[in-house]
């Protein structure tokens, strides 16, 4: 084909073409930039019936060059076209709305051609358009028709697949309206006194009320019986729509047959109440074939092109056109029931689906069922077996069933469950849910006989057979059981916290060294108190490296806690006075009693100096369990007394009584010595609380927070008489 160079016409054109000055908006103003009238130049030209277009780059034209930058050829007949790179010499398949100019030119650019050219691209390519734009349109056909001939391969097949799908019944919509669509009102008119009628959206009719209504509440329709809520007029809004509910349709297929669900609302205009509209859209298409595989579709948009059927699962990604599915449907519905007794006898004659609605009314999510019998064949046999609460529960984890069929392959459903005949008639007998079956499963594996009466109390308590591993080869199960029962009654604590002291108390007896073979020692008889024992033994066991780092900067410590037993120690009935027999007594009570006494330099520095004492305040019945501790001057005067993280609990009030009684004790007691260290002592606690009042020292945290120290501390002093 003859080359087409540009027409010293187009030359003059190009030169004439004079920058004009324009205003462009900008962000926050406008910005004044020279732009010609014309974009580009076009020439063309028909041989042999292939149209060949030249289009020509303006400042080419200005400096007298005459090449086109691009040669666009086309042939209408076979339904091409290729373009010529007239500059780097090589051949592109671009449209021309995407070809490389040397400056940014749009998708319809201002395009100069002879009136004689335009017409005769617009008719060669058929096109009403002429020029530039008839090319730009007729490639974007082309490119248009091989898209979909690509997607058309993919989707023919799902297309084929779906075609039987059969027509809705006569009756879908009205069926909808009754029925798939759950949620009804009534609708009234506001009465001084209560409204005496209204019109119910079930029954379509107006009703007499017995109650008197209320907007928003929920009741029953005095006619139907069917649950409403009633609705005023008056308060409406201009429309009102019932919350979105899946219904599903099931229908034989030539290979199988296939579950359809739509997601259906119901809506009433204020104006047009009696008049409601059905909105019901269908997204999920699912074909399962005689051995129940399963060929899902959805309705949604198709590679950003159109909406249709695509098979497989949506996206979960949020960016995803199809998020939709992420939080609507999937979730049970109303099923319609007039296509499930042929379906019955015919392709779900071996699901056990149609029995599974009936026994739901006919409420459920199909798909998930029949993904849940694929899964585990053997849940089908388990609800037909009259195990209700085993199959609600183990309906309601239906992703984790592994734990009650312990042989999905067994040839009947007392193997695969682990038990046998006689197992399954106590647990039918006693409603057992996964918890008893459990049981009875661990009392087949071990051949020790559990009675009904230790089965319902392990029950009742939530108790599995994994709880008490760590007993269970050392007692029986009704040995368990009572001892739990007795332990919680005296404890006044819950089964579950008794069961969690046992495993901590035989965990740290075996730490300890101590026989847990041993009865004496696993079926101890007081176990909270013997478990908080330990609870101390292990305390000091890990402690002893912290006392003897103290010690090494206060090697006076224990020498100065072994004089304070015989002077300061004193107990009636209710209360004792301890004195520490050493420093590791010092930090294990801190320990046990979570408060700062044991990572405080100044309390040793304090005994150390005899400024001031720890001493220990314990309950009578128990001298050994840490309960309030105690700083005291050497007269006897209590700067503080706290127990579990700082605190003070309304038992000190009782304690309080004790600790003056105590006090007017060793007041007979005290030698001189002592009441100069408590004259010394007094002294240095005024000028401490002195320049906490000067620094107005604050607590920043705990109960006490926002008080002032000087203040807390003032109250919590009880000075010797």
């Amino acid at each position: 084909m003859r080359h087409l160079l540009a027409t010293p016409k187009m030359i003059k054109a190009a030169k004439d073409d004079i920058p004009q000055k324009q205003s462009r908006a900008e962000r926050w103003s406008y910005s004044q930039q020279a732009s010609r009238k014309y974009n580009l130049y076009l020439r063309c030209h028909v041989e042999k019936g292939i149209l060949e277009v030249a289009l020509y780059y303006p400042d080419s034209l200005r400096s007298e060059g005459r090449m086109p930058t691009y040669t666009v050829y086309i042939d209408r007949e076979a339904r091409k076209f290729i373009t010529y790179d007239c500059i780097n010499g090589k051949w592109l398949t671009a449209k021309v709305n995407r070809l490389q100019w040397p400056h940014f030119i749009s998708w319809y650019p201002c395009v100069w051609a002879s009136e004689k050219d335009s017409k005769a691209v617009g008719r060669y390519l058929g096109s009403d358009k002429t020029g530039y734009e008839a090319i730009f349109e007729y490639q974007r056909m082309l490119q248009l028709e091989a898209l979909e001939e690509r997607h058309r391969r993919e989707t023919a097949k799902w297309d084929a697949d779906l075609a039987p799908t059969p027509s809705l019944p006569k009756d879908w919509e009205h069926w909808l309206d009754k029925v798939g669509v759950p949620q009804n009102f009534i609708f009234y008119e506001y009465r001084k006194g209560g409204a005496k009628t209204g019109y119910c959206t079930y029954c379509g009719k107006d009703v007499p009320l017995k109650d008197v209504p209320r907007h928003n509440k929920a009741g029953r329709c005095p006619r139907c019986r069917h649950e409403i809520t009633y609705k005023s007029i008056g308060k409406l809004g201009r429309c009102l729509t019932t919350d979105e509910a899946c219904a599903y349709l099931i229908q034989p297929m030539p290979d199988g047959f296939i579950v359809r669900e739509f997601w259906v609302q119901r809506s009433y205009l204020k104006n047009a109440l009696y008049q409601p509209n059905i909105h019901c859209a269908e997204h999920w298409r699912v074909i399962y074939d005689r051995e129940l595989s399963p060929r899902i579709y959805y309705w949604g948009l198709y590679r950003n092109s159109l909406k249709r059927w695509i098979a497989g699962l949506p996206s979960c990604s949020w960016m995803s056109p199809n998020c939709i599915y992420a939080t609507h449907g999937n979730r049970p519905g109303q099923v319609y029931g007039k296509t499930l007794p042929h379906l019955a006898g015919d392709a779900l004659k071996r699901t056990g689906l149609v029995e599974w609605l009936r026994a739901r009314g006919f409420h459920g999510n199909p798909d998930t069922y029949l993904t849940v019998i694929r899964k585990y064949p053997r849940f089908e046999q388990l609800w037909k077996a009259n195990l209700p609460r085993l199959t609600e529960e183990c309906w309601n984890e239906r992703y984790r069933m592994d734990g009650v069929f312990l042989c999905a392959q067994a040839p009947s459903l007392t193997k695969s469950l682990g038990i046998d005949k006689q197992e399954l008639a106590r647990l039918r007998i006693l409603n057992g849910g996964r918890l008893i079956l459990s049981w009875l499963q661990e009392e087949k594996a071990s051949g020790k006989p559990i009675p009904d009466g230790s089965l319902r109390w392990l029950d009742k308590c939530g108790i599995k057979p994994d709880d008490l591993s760590f007993i269970l080869q050392k007692m029986s199960v009704p040995q368990i059981c009572h001892y739990l029962e007795r332990q919680a009654h005296d404890s006044r604590d819950s089964v579950k916290q008794v069961l969690s002291t046992w495993q901590d108390y035989l965990s740290m007896a075996e730490r300890l060294g101590m026989d847990t073979d041993d009865e004496i020692i696993y079926r101890v008889r007081l176990l909270r108190k013997r478990h908080d024992e330990l609870v101390l033994r292990c305390k000091r066991a890990d402690s002893g490296k912290q006392a003897e780092e103290v010690l090494k900067s206060h090697p006076h410590l224990n020498d100065i806690c072994k004089t304070l037993k015989a002077k300061y120690e004193y107990a009636n009935g209710d209360f004792a006075v301890v004195a520490p027999r050493d420093a590791l007594d010092i930090i294990v009570e801190g320990e046990m009693l979570c408060h700062c006494l044991h990572s405080s330099d100044r309390y040793w520095d304090r005994i150390e100096t005899h400024e001031s004492y720890i001493l220990f305040l314990r309950r009578a019945s128990d001298p050994d369990m840490p309960y309030y501790t105690l700083e005291v001057e050497p007269d006897g005067t209590v700067r503080q007394k706290r127990t579990k993280y700082d605190r003070q609990n309304a038992d000190i009030e009782e304690a309080k009584k004790f600790l003056t009684e105590w006090q007017g004790v060793i007041k007979k007691r005290l030698s001189g010595s002592d009441r100069r260290k408590a004259k010394k002592s007094r002294s240095l606690r005024e000028q401490e609380f002195a320049q906490m009042r000067q620094d107005n020292v604050i607590i920043n945290t705990g109960e006490m927070s926002g008080h002032r120290l000087v203040d807390v501390l003032t109250a919590d002093l009880m000075e010797a008489a």
